[in-house]
């Protein structure tokens, strides 16, 4: 049921893409700081989606690769830790 609920969404998504696309296929001018050009506006649109997504995901992974090595390190002295709590209370007790 779940499979089929998420085929049916899948279907959907695609059919308002392609109407989106249909709709849209206008020819725009685009003023760049060098040139100036015309497209398809559904072109520009999915170019500055893809644009968009491959920003968000650079700055996504370099927030997970710095949060994977703070993990590390507090893991690391999370163990040095343990270790030292092991080692005290193997320790015999002096009374002064």
């Amino acid at each position: 049921m779940l499979r089929l609920i998420r085929n049916l969404i899948v279907v959907v998504g695609l059919v308002l893409g392609v109407a989106f696309g249909f709709f849209n296929y206008d020819l725009v001018s685009i003023d760049l700081l060098w040139t100036t050009t015309e497209a398809p506006l559904v072109v520009l649109l999915v170019v500055a989606f893809v644009l968009g997504l491959a920003i968000a995901a650079l700055v996504c992974v370099t927030k997970i690769a710095r949060l994977r090595g703070q993990l590390s390190s507090t893991r690391r002295r999370l163990k040095d830790a343990q270790t030292e709590i092991s080692n005290l209370r193997s320790m015999p007790i002096h009374d002064a």
